[in-house]
């Protein structure tokens, strides 16, 4: 497909329409401290979507949260800046269609799976783990810019990794067949979005965290947390016990994560495994509130 598959993804994330302009207000609201929240005011879908997350036991908070003003006071700024990013990101592809051969419903649902995985691993690092979950739940963007662009050439890649086991080298294909790979392609349309550099840099770099600035473990972490939601969906779908080949991720992980110095041991990775199941079981619910 040469270049030409290069300046099509790019022609593709420009005509990617731009976030709400509130949402973009409250971007920047957010990274103010000393703002005020009214601007959402108007927003009665936005408002009642972040109140309805609010409330939900997936932030367990013990007495109800009845305005806007309430649910900054609460969970503070960085927190709802989370809410309406995931909120937005998931709206702009909302109206996508649902093809047989790509399941947009799997799609999301590993998304959400990714961003538990971040935040159970976040929790453990004492790291940012909303802000973390955010960027799991985002980290395959890219994927659906390239559906919109090419559908043919990327359902036949989805055809070609479904036999394989480790679904997450598929970007090694993407790079042969699109030149680019879904991460960069998610870095560009985030960048045009001008989300927070933190969730950029993950998205950007959860397939290359060597490649990115050692400053920041995000993408570190979501590198990490994709693989264990893929070995968590293998083991829900194969319904047998693939712990020897998971030893073999771990372990690579475990030489990886020291350049983040990061000390992981596997049984460190075991254990996000299995609280990673634990918590999908869980959060079913949370998950169609998110989409």
């Amino acid at each position: 497909m040469g270049s030409s598959a290069t300046s099509t993804l790019i022609a593709q994330i420009e005509s990617m329409p731009t976030l709400p302009t509130v949402a973009l207000r409250v971007m920047e609201v957010t990274s103010n401290p000393e703002s005020s929240m009214e601007i959402i005011g108007p927003d009665i879908s936005l408002t009642a979507k972040i109140l309805k997350i609010a409330n939900s036991p997936f932030y367990g908070l013990t007495r109800e949260v009845s305005s806007l003003q309430h649910a900054v006071t609460v969970l503070g700024f960085k927190e709802i800046r989370n809410m309406v990013i995931s909120t937005v990101a998931f709206e702009s592809f909302k109206n996508f269609k649902q093809d047989d051969k790509f399941d947009i419903n799997k799609f999301w649902r590993h998304s959400f799976c990714c961003g538990l995985a971040a935040k159970i691993i976040a929790v453990d690092l004492k790291s940012s783990s909303n802000e973390l979950f955010v960027a799991g739940l985002i980290h395959d963007i890219g994927k659906l810019v390239m559906y919109i662009a090419f559908p043919v050439e990327f359902l036949k890649l989805v055809d070609m990794m479904s036999p394989l086991k480790l679904k997450y080298t598929a970007f090694e294909i993407e790079k042969n067949v699109f030149e680019m790979i879904h991460d960069e392609v998610g870095m560009k349309l985030l960048k045009k979005w001008l989300f927070p550099e933190s969730l950029i840099t993950a998205v950007g770099f959860h397939h290359h965290p060597l490649e990115a600035d050692k400053k920041s473990t995000f993408p570190i972490i979501i590198h990490v947390a994709d693989i264990l939601a893929h070995v968590y969906e293998m083991q829900a779908e194969d319904e047998e016990d693939n712990s020897p080949d998971n030893e073999l991720f771990y372990s690579d992980i475990v030489t990886l994560s020291r350049s983040f110095g990061i000390d992981w041991k596997v049984s460190d990775l075991s254990r996000f495994q299995s609280a990673l199941a634990e918590s999908m079981g869980k959060e079913a619910d949370a998950m169609k509130l998110f989409f």
